[in-house]
């Protein structure tokens, strides 16, 4: 269950890196902030940057469901 992360050039960037998509508080995949790492509340492989990690992030979609959107 992939998603598509892009970088939104519009978007003002955190420490040189833009959000991953509209909405998303995720910092874009880049070469030096790979999205390698998984979510700390669903265990998804490849779902957080360690820019995401460093804030205690978790992916989009938990965020989406605590928030309550989504599942």
């Amino acid at each position: 269950m992939g998603m598509n992360y892009e970088i939104y050039a519009d978007e003002d960037l955190i420490d040189g890196v833009g959000f991953a998509r509209e909405g998303s508080a995720l910092r874009a995949s880049t070469r030096r902030n790979p999205r390698n790492l998984p979510c700390p509340t669903c265990k998804e492989e490849n779902r957080l940057t360690p820019l995401d990690e460093a804030r205690g992030y978790q992916c989009d979609e938990c965020a989406d469901r605590d928030e309550g959107r989504g599942w």
